[in-house]
């Protein structure tokens, strides 16, 4: 009872240091020292959306434009909703993003405590707690503040229904795997390979009818997320767009990075060349001079994410063997890579460590606690997958961002044995 006590006032230490940190930096340092407010700033065009939905014109970046299937909504519904509750004030989207990061600790030592101790869920939220990319992300505009802990509560329920068979973690996890989707699509593949990643572990090896248990009811749960966004989709476009018209026009600007990311140049402006590029390139094969029939139509969309993939398929045809080593390369560049050379140093110093910890901490829990490792298993296949995906599609600090949090929870393992260690010797 004691200690349940203690690790309580301790969590509760952790998330209130979480959000305090947050706003440290999100009104001391960059409205602070920085005087730089987050709908200043060059982002993914989220807020204006919400501002669109605010004003009554719709789903849409640009007034000029039809609505748009650039984006996905569960961030700009996110940014709306407290449009509509608070009024426009992106000062309340920095607090409410702050109580996110909050959440995020939370849900890792739920998981960490479910899956091993209260030692460990309490190690990974403060680990969290500290994470520089999310103490960052807290004060902009990106759709990772609510991405992250859809992410983290995913894979929670995910590693119950997994081991438990529960169908109520496995209508959850398939529910927040939608959710996922409506905010970034970086999860998209996933169905594909986890079955393959739990078949790997020999504690996963259940009978057919333990997985359809759960899995059942994870297909309803992602089914009833994402129908009405796919259904809006149909009837504006009649194709089948299960997350946006944004996918392929990023891999082609990822691939143009990737074969830069060796020269240590600043490849935002490799982006951003390569984004007017494909831009032109798109225009031109669709439209050739009739520019102005890019955006007459919300299937317009569609024609340009068709083109972005021809592209994509050219660049890898053309040369395979350069995509499949660029992608091998990625894999730990993703972990720390930036567009800001100097940053990159920095980005570098700070991520190194961690993708050290999680290593000896995913090696340190399958030899310490066997079980443990088992009912973490399928968090690990989420972290690798997504540091296969974007490592070859396009290594980024930022995206990696969910695996790396996920990671918290090896890294606190690697924490524990080594302070275990200690005790030992001392």
């Amino acid at each position: 009872m004691e200690s349940r006590q203690s690790h309580t006032i301790l969590l509760i230490v952790i998330l209130v240091a979480a959000v305090a940190i947050r706003l440290v930096f999100a009104f001391g340092v960059e409205r602070g020292l920085r005087h730089e407010t987050p709908e200043m700033q060059l982002t993914d065009g989220y807020h204006l959306i919400a501002e669109s939905l605010l004003t009554g014109h719709g789903y849409r970046q640009f007034e000029s434009h039809p609505p748009t299937l650039n984006r996905p909504p569960g961030y700009p519904l996110f940014l709306y909703s407290l449009f509509r509750i608070f009024g426009r004030d992106y000062a309340l989207v920095q607090i409410a993003q702050a109580l996110l990061g909050a959440l995020g600790c939370w849900l890792l030592y739920r998981l960490g405590r479910w899956a091993h101790s209260g030692e460990l869920g309490l190690v990974a939220a403060a680990l969290y707690a500290l994470m520089p990319t999310a103490v960052e992300y807290a004060a902009r505009l990106y759709s990772e503040n609510l991405f992250l802990p859809v992410v983290l509560a995913m894979a929670y329920f995910l590693c119950r229904a997994v081991t438990d068979g529960s169908r109520f973690a496995g209508f959850m996890a398939g529910a927040l795997w939608g959710l996922s989707l409506l905010t970034r699509g970086a999860l998209i593949a996933l169905p594909l390979a986890l079955p393959i990643g739990l078949a790997l572990h020999p504690a996963h090896r259940r009978p057919l009818r333990h997985w359809m248990r759960w899995m059942l009811p994870a297909l309803i749960g992602a089914c009833l997320v994402v129908t009405p966004w796919v259904a809006r989709n149909w009837k504006l476009t009649q194709t089948f767009v299960p997350v946006s018209t944004w996918g392929w026009a990023a891999v082609y600007n990822g691939i143009q990075c990737s074969k830069r990311m060796l020269a240590w140049v600043d490849l935002g402006r490799v982006d951003q060349e390569s984004n007017r590029q494909r831009r032109a390139i798109v225009f031109e094969r669709l439209y050739g001079d009739d520019v102005a029939q890019a955006y007459a139509s919300p299937r317009e969309y569609v024609r340009h994410e068709q083109a972005a993939r021809d592209l994509v398929i050219e660049e890898v045809r053309g040369d395979p063997l350069g995509f499949f080593g660029r992608g091998l390369i990625g894999i730990p560049f993703t972990w720390f890579q930036t567009h800001n050379p100097k940053l990159r140093v920095i980005s570098l110093g700070l991520h190194l460590p961690m993708m050290i910890l999680f290593v000896i901490g995913i090696v340190a829990l399958a030899r310490g606690d066997p079980h443990a490792s088992a009912r973490l298993w399928p968090a690990l296949i989420v972290i690798l997958f997504v540091n296969l995906f974007q490592g070859f599609l396009f290594p980024h600090a930022r995206y990696m961002a969910p695996g790396v949090a996920l990671s918290l929870l090896y890294s606190g393992a690697a924490l524990l044995a080594l302070a275990r260690r200690v005790r030992r010797v001392a």
